[in-house]
């Protein structure tokens, strides 16, 4: 199998128990939940989900409005071979041996992507094979890609080992639960959430998720599901939705709150943000 992207929009789509290569997951409208290990993890367009090789994952798409979707999948072993290439000396780029393939955990999982880096890539990269089967710099872009994830990988690195814990085993284990709980904050951003539910589905005390997540990611979860639900307003108004549908759909109760939190975040009341993409939608730009 040979590297590759696929962008589709449709209402409908169901997929069931698909084991595939390792690939990245993105939604360029909408919202699309994948099923992995009997779990719901939510991707809208500022986060992706990465799939090891292998793993089974289903989705069904049922929506009034269109939903499109962009994937990038790479051929076997591929990513591997970017991550042993840029972790050895350069005399064993010389060898044409087989090379060993590095371990890569924790990389499967939802991740947030509030600068759009990875998401945009992908999209980036699927517009342009709209146009053309394989466009220039069609292999390249696949090897930025796999850098990409490994970036990703070194910070997820990085925030394991923030997580207390003096054994490594507990630590390991600690921050696969607070991953998942990460990955329900995504799923139940628009709903009502509390520390106890969010802390259940970790299977942590809340004590213990609370002090582990601001350990590993240097913020509360309250604090990543308020940037979580301000990302997603934005959004929103972004494509037309009012301030008030807008702060309803992205999970704030009170709407006083939310367009201080908003002002707070983007400088900007949610107003005006609408105002400026609706004369940007009539001006065609």
């Amino acid at each position: 199998m040979d590297n590759l992207v696929l962008r589709a929009r449709a209402r409908r789509h169901r997929v069931t128990s698909y084991a595939g290569p390792l690939s990245i997951k993105t939604v360029a409208r909408g919202r699309v939940a994948w099923i992995i290990r009997h779990r719901e993890l939510v991707v809208d367009s500022s986060s992706f989900l990465v799939v090891s090789a292998g793993e089974e994952y289903s989705m069904n798409i049922d929506a009034e409005t269109p939903v499109e979707t962009c994937c990038v999948f790479f051929a076997p072993g591929f990513v591997e071979r970017v991550a042993f290439d840029i972790t050895s000396p350069l005399d064993r780029a010389l060898d044409p041996g087989e090379s060993p393939r590095p371990a890569l955990p924790y990389l499967s999982a939802l991740h947030g992507d509030r600068e759009r880096n990875m998401v945009g890539q992908a999209q980036s990269l699927a517009r342009r094979c709209s146009e053309a089967l394989a466009p220039s710099g069609f292999e390249e872009a696949f090897l930025v890609l796999a850098a990409e994830l490994l970036g990703l990988y070194d910070s997820i690195r990085a925030q394991a080992a923030r997580v207390p814990g003096i054994r490594s085993s507990t630590r390991d284990e600690l921050f696969r639960r607070v991953l998942i709980g990460r990955e329900y904050l995504h799923s139940h951003a628009s709903g009502p959430v509390s520390l106890e539910s969010v802390s259940r589905a970790s299977c942590l005390s809340p004590f213990h998720f609370h002090r582990s997540f601001a350990r590993a990611f240097e913020q509360t979860p309250h604090d990543y599901l308020t940037n979580l639900r301000l990302d997603r307003a934005r959004r929103l108004l972004e494509s037309g939705s009012s301030a008030i549908q807008a702060c309803l759909e992205a999970g704030f109760s009170s709407p006083s709150a939310f367009s201080r939190l908003f002002r707070s975040r983007y400088g900007t009341p949610p107003s005006a943000v609408r105002r400026k993409f609706a004369r940007l939608g009539k001006n065609g730009c």
